[in-house]
């Protein structure tokens, strides 16, 4: 499948399959995801009958040197046999049992019996907005899977009990009567795919090659189809939720939870963060600030979140539907969600309630700490640049870098849009600012604004660093709207991006005899930052640093770096690489041992300017 019309194509087919002759529709799933396991299976055997076939062969003509042959189908045999047996890991949270919150455990066993869908084994509560049912096979393709029921305590603790019992509806729906068996046995097939190409990556041989040109036909073809039963599921699974509550309770829940999850995401974060401008520490209980701004959202801020979920259609980066086809599913109307006084969280834990609330509060004020300094910090900092930006500007103007990091300093503070007119400015009199152009297209579009496409192509014109970015910020723009032709080119430039990036890690892994070296080019400064890194290794006495020309992305520096240790050292690759994991991240560097890399070591030597450690009798203890 070579193009994102061709899946949403290939959707667009299935869909009317599976509407048209449903039954026929689910024996071609069930057909190919036979396929695929077939496929593995076959090389499987295949691979282990080779193995099986060189070690006769070995015991019968006594030759050792059978063992290397051998080597490659057992290992292919074993890549696969893990594959197959394929572990995911267990979802993360506060594990509640029925002896706290029984109340809680009551409502799930009551709506539970009416979906008529299996018990879960586990319930967990997490910090998250959200609830779902998880399925860990545990046989990896062979099942018997371990049901956990996760519960987000903000979602409790924000709807009333009638929206949260639809919510938990809409869960088990997904594990009601026999549809959720042959849709979670097609899960499952998905998640092997991935497991199979993780395992034989590392390892490029022939195996690997039979596995992907397989897959890239396979994979998108399949997803494709399967696509299709997930999204009918969700489908299927809010009408569970109107059985057991009614149309217009799952409705109103579908529209509080989209509503408040949109107002979270584009206004709560960025106003609590905000508050670290005068906080040098974080609030002293910021989980329940989170729950009280869902539970309170204001009216005017509540009405703009239900317009933008409502204006956004459905589309191939999710197997949930739009919230506006989901209530037209349900053959409601949308509401905005009511004030209420008692939430799920008070009728279902009870007592349990403040408990969990303070331990939640805990782990939040610990986990945010840290970022929450630093936040205060580069806030406080900025916003003194700004001062001094501002009154630099009146007296004397900016300089064009001053300028810049003055649009910076104001988008920070006081948000994007403000950032626009000193954006403009800046390029009015800097047409070729390409960090400008980026700026002004990414707010742009973060406001729905087309005319940002212009400004983020023209900064991948000007600037190839920005390609990966653009590229990437352009490509979800589109997508977002299911505009699929428009996608196609940014799809392509990030293939490309990524082709040249392996090329050039590859590149720069060796020094090969016709690579060209030339001087480092470094400034005192920046050798400073280097030398400080080397100064740590202890028995390190000598050190030189070139550049190598290469041919891919030609933007990222690549260096050389020899290093000679004292005679009785014992030098270790790992020690190398702790090295360069402290050098600048800004650079690409291969750090050979100057003893065990002689001709690479005299060539690096002999290019002038190569040598900065030492730099003279007592400087290691001053770059300590």
């Amino acid at each position: 499948m070579r193009s994102l019309e061709q899946y949403r194509d290939l959707i667009a087919q299935a869909e009317g399959a599976a509407c048209t002759h449903p039954l026929l529709y689910r024996v071609q799933l069930a057909l190919l995801a036979a396929l695929g396991i077939g496929y593995v299976v076959l090389l499987a055997v295949l691979a282990t009958g080779c193995a099986l076939f060189v070690i006769g062969l070995m015991l019968v003509s006594k030759s050792v040197l059978l063992v290397k042959l051998a080597l490659l189908p057992m290992g292919a045999a074993y890549l696969l046999s893990r594959a197959l047996w394929f572990h995911l890991p267990p979802p993360q949270g506060r594990r509640v049992t029925g002896t706290e919150v029984p109340a809680l455990f009551a409502e799930i066993e009551q709506v539970r019996r009416q979906v008529r869908a299996k018990p879960v084994h586990e319930v967990l509560l997490t910090s998250d907005f959200n609830a779902a049912v998880v399925q860990i096979p545990r046989l990896g393709m062979l099942g018997w899977s371990k049901r956990h029921l996760v519960i987000g305590l903000p979602l409790l603790a924000s709807l009333p009990p009638y929206q949260f019992r639809a919510v938990l509806a809409h869960e088990f729906g997904h594990l009601a009567q026999n549809h959720a068996r042959f849709a979670n046995w097609i899960y499952r097939i998905r998640e092997l795919w991935s497991q199979i190409l993780e395992a034989v990556e590392p390892r490029r041989n022939l195996l690997t090659g039979l596995l992907t040109r397989f897959f890239d036909w396979y994979a998108p073809y399949f997803n494709a189809y399967s696509f299709v039963l997930a999204r009918a599921n969700e489908y299927e699974a809010d009408r569970e939720s109107a059985n057991v509550t009614s149309p217009e309770d799952a409705g109103d829940a579908l529209a509080a939870v989209y509503s408040k999850s949109e107002y979270i995401e584009s206004r709560f974060w960025a106003e609590f963060y905000a508050r670290a401008e005068a906080q040098a520490q974080p609030p002293s209980q910021p989980f329940s600030d989170y729950v009280a701004a869902l539970r309170g959202v204001p009216a005017e801020h509540s009405a703009a979140a239900l317009a933008a979920a409502l204006a956004r259609d459905t589309g191939l980066n999710d197997t949930h539907p739009s919230l506006k086809d989901r209530l037209r599913s349900l053959g409601v109307r949308p509401n905005l969600p009511l004030c209420f006084q008692l939430s799920a969280a008070h009728a279902l834990l009870r007592d349990k309630r403040l408990q969990l609330m303070h331990e939640f509060n805990e782990v939040w004020r610990e986990l945010i700490a840290g970022p929450w300094k630093e936040r205060h910090e580069f806030l406080t900092q900025t916003a003194e640049k700004l001062s001094q930006f501002e009154t630099a500007r009146q007296q004397r103007g900016l300089s064009e870098d001053e300028h810049w990091e003055y649009a910076c300093a104001i988008e920070t503070l006081r948000g994007g849009r403000a950032a626009l007119p000193v954006l403009d400015a800046l390029l009015e009199r800097s047409p070729s600012h390409a960090p400008a152009y980026y700026a002004r297209g990414r707010i742009l579009l973060e406001g729905n604004e087309e005319r940002g496409v212009a400004d983020v192509e023209r900064a991948m014109q000007l600037d190839e660093a920005a390609r990966e970015a653009g590229s990437q910020l352009l490509y979800t723009y589109f997508y977002s709207r299911n505009q699929l032709v428009r996608c196609s080119r940014y799809r392509d430039i990030l293939s490309q991006v990524a082709y040249e990036r392996e090329l050039a890690e590859a590149e720069r892994k060796v020094l090969g005899r016709r690579d060209t070296l030339e001087p480092h080019e470094l400034s005192e400064s920046q050798l400073h930052e280097w030398r400080t890194v080397l100064a740590r290794q202890t028995r390190l006495k000598r050190a030189w640093l070139v550049r190598k020309r290469v041919q891919h992305l030609q933007s990222v520096p690549a260096y050389v770096l020899v290093l000679e240790f004292s005679a009785l050292a014992w030098v270790t690759r790992s020690m190398l690489r702790s090295v360069v994991e402290e050098l600048s991240a800004q650079a690409s560097c291969l750090v050979l041992h100057k003893s065990t890399n002689r001709a690479a070591s005299r060539r690096v030597r002999k290019v002038a300017g190569s040598f900065i450690f030492p730099v003279e009798p007592g400087a290691r203890d001053e770059l300590r």
